[in-house]
């Protein structure tokens, strides 16, 4: 599996992307008051508001 994180400084999210059969699906929109997290980095966290 691959993930992307897309990051909007302009509207303060992020949006997560997995590629399933060559394209990608959008798995979630974060905002700053959400925490990220992913299964590629077990134990990481992180509020999305630090991005910002």
């Amino acid at each position: 599996m691959r993930e992307y994180w897309i990051v909007n400084r302009f509207t303060r999210q992020v949006e997560i992307y997995h590629r399933e059969n060559a394209q990608l699906r959008l798995i979630a929109t974060l905002l700053a008051e959400d925490e990220i997290a992913s299964p590629l980095l077990p134990g990481f966290t992180c509020a999305i508001a630090y991005f910002f």
